[in-house]
């Protein structure tokens, strides 16, 4: 339901990761349905960085943003020429994509992916490839965000962020209406978060409604 926060729960290699590829529809599966909801919008991010992610950090997190991430960057990257280049050609380019991104309804996505760059505290224009691990799980983490989904997988969300940053997740989510599906083995954050907890254990999932202390209480 919207506004629900699982966690799923399990030994490593059990196949949390798994179920959450499945649940994005990423990985297909030996028998049974994925049923999703006509226009539900899921996004997942993934435990390691996925190769051949490259570009700066406002074209990264505006991939996120499904086909009108194309548009929006082409925006941006004319407005920031600009900056520099005042020529005809330049302004003629810009005033094009702003055209575009008109015509689209595409001012709110652009928006998005300003708000949730500047609150996790990234510089839009530098460059991902150049990045330390923890600030590119960072841009990853504003991607699976910037496109507002319906459904969000996170996978280990918590690993290379800091103290600010992992509360500012953690007051985002709360106040997040969307449904959130998680793995993490960050107890605190797991604590704070879930309101419903799926445990996988040896090929059997187990649904345990309530919070992580109310899941202890009862599985004894």
């Amino acid at each position: 339901e919207g506004g629900e926060r699982i966690c799923v729960l399990g030994r490593n290699g059990e196949g949390k990761s798994t179920l959450l590829k499945i649940i994005a529809g990423e990985q297909p599966i030996d028998d049974g349905e994925r049923v999703l909801a006509g226009g539900t919008r899921v996004a997942r991010l993934t435990q390691e960085v996925p190769e051949g992610t490259a570009g700066s950090v406002f074209e990264v997190v505006a991939d996120g943003l499904g086909e009108m991430g194309a548009t929006v960057k082409a925006y941006h990257e004319a407005s920031q020429r600009v900056i520099e280049d005042h020529s005809q050609q330049a302004l003629d380019k810009l005033a094009y994509a702003q055209q575009a991104l008109e015509a689209a309804d595409g001012w709110q996505l652009e928006q998005q992916a300003e708000r949730v760059i500047s609150r996790m505290q990234l510089d839009p224009e530098a460059r991902f490839e150049a990045l330390s691990g923890g600030m590119k799980r960072r841009v990853l983490l504003a991607r699976a965000l910037a496109s507002e989904p319906d459904i969000l997988l996170l996978d280990e969300p918590t690993n290379h962020l800091d103290m600010e940053a992992i509360a500012w997740l953690e007051e985002f989510l709360l106040a997040w209406n969307g449904t959130l599906i998680f793995i993490t083995h960050d107890r605190r954050f797991l604590k704070s978060l879930a309101t419903h907890i799926v445990e996988l254990d040896r090929g059997r999932a187990t649904d345990w409604p309530g919070d992580y202390e109310n899941y202890l209480r009862r599985r004894e």
